[in-house]
């Protein structure tokens, strides 16, 4: 009986020595089923741990692309990276075309990879699957997007006029960009002369006076501490020494 659990003993020991790694398997495209020695394990990209050390046989498939088995080795304590790109399957009938309908902004011209298109009765723009490039005329200029199209397939375009990003409201210790010497403190008035730029600021007011014109960057000059904070904007066109 004691020989017995020496003997299971001692398989448990040599099972638990067995070395393993890892596999990272991704496809392009993505969304592929993957098996791992003949057992699905599911789709890509995934991560396996605990794989035996050694050589695997990695087999992937997905409709509309060519099946594909490949073989792998996987390495102790580590992660082995297996990318792979699939071809797509030859059918022989060509893909169905799709088409795009556009909202939003009413439009005068439409265009689609350079070329007039109008619309049929259903208000769509028939066109292949795809990448695309959208060009509308519209009252408040031209816009232009990138859509891609699927096979039988309406893809829905809204377009909106484009609006300038604001500014960041972002402040930073206005010592770490130009020297103490180049700030004075006067109360609530901030005067800073530096690289060729003059900016005259008042604690509290968001608006600035930057080379004779008034801009406003959104944030105040704020004391915390004993330093004065300004607006990261701000900053940035002073230490660049450029108007």
């Amino acid at each position: 009986m004691l020989r017995r659990l020496a003997a299971v003993a001692a398989c448990v020991i040599f099972l638990a020595a067995v070395p393993t790694g890892s596999l990272y398997v991704t496809t392009l495209p993505t969304g592929a089923d993957v098996w791992i020695d003949g057992t699905y394990v599911g789709r890509s990209p995934l991560v396996l741990g605990g794989l035996a050390t050694g050589r695997h046989t990695v087999g992937l498939t997905k409709n509309g692309w060519n099946p594909l088995q490949l073989d792998v080795s996987v390495i102790a304590a580590q992660t082995t990276l297996s990318s792979t790109k699939l071809d797509r399957a030859n059918t022989g009938v060509p893909p169905q075309p799709g088409s795009i309908a556009i909202h939003g902004i009413p439009s005068d011209a439409t265009y689609v990879d350079g070329v007039a298109a109008a619309p049929s009765k259903d208000g769509t723009i028939p066109v292949s699957a795809g990448t695309h490039l959208l060009a509308v005329r519209t009252p408040r200029g031209r816009i232009t997007r990138t859509v891609q199209v699927w096979p039988a397939t309406r893809t829905d375009v809204v377009l909106q006029p484009d609006v300038e990003a604001p500014r960041p409201s972002v402040v930073a210790p206005a010592e770490d960009y130009v020297p103490r010497s180049a700030i004075r403190i006067d109360g609530e008035k901030v005067v800073i002369r530096y690289g060729g730029h003059e900016v005259i600021g008042r604690i509290g007011a968001t608006s600035y006076r930057v080379d004779g014109r008034s801009v406003d960057y959104g944030e105040a000059p704020t004391m915390i501490g004993l330093r004065l904070y300004l607006p990261l904007d701000l900053l940035t066109t002073l230490s660049s020494g450029t108007r």
